[in-house]
């Protein structure tokens, strides 16, 4: 028996599977893709981050106690932003890219210094033995 296509025979289980699949077999073009254009998504989530951390739309967001009303606000927050975000010219989204990227290697560079210091101190409070 065929299993009929269409929405109505749509599951989460089958899309799950499809995307999980499908995350298999174009991850090599999927993280080349993306290291192409990163930019875009640095200037982003560059845009984003200082979007949502506006005083007002905060202040607003932490008076709210219903969290459909919450899901509301943060919504149309977004669409605010994605609506400006696409009015910027290449200068403004390269900047923010700039800015993006300078926010990653920052963060990268203090990880790698905090691992350095709790190895460090794991070394001396247990160092290794001798063999």
């Amino acid at each position: 028996m065929a299993k009929n296509k269409g929405i109505a025979n749509l599951s989460a289980g089958w899309m799950s599977w499809r995307w999980l699949s499908g995350v298999s077999q174009k991850e090599k073009q999927w993280l080349i893709g993306t290291m192409r254009s990163r930019g875009g998504y640095e200037a982003w989530t560059a845009h984003l981050t200082a979007g949502l951390k506006d005083v007002q739309f905060l202040t607003a967001f932490e008076a709210t106690t219903d969290p459909w009303q919450r899901s509301r606000l943060v919504g149309e927050k977004i669409s605010e932003l994605r609506r400006s975000f696409r009015g910027l010219t290449s200068e403004q989204r390269g900047e923010l890219a700039k800015q993006g990227e300078t926010e990653l290697k920052t963060g990268l560079e203090l990880l790698g210094k905090d691992k350095r210091t709790i190895q460090e101190l794991i070394e001396l409070v247990d160092p290794p033995t001798a063999q």
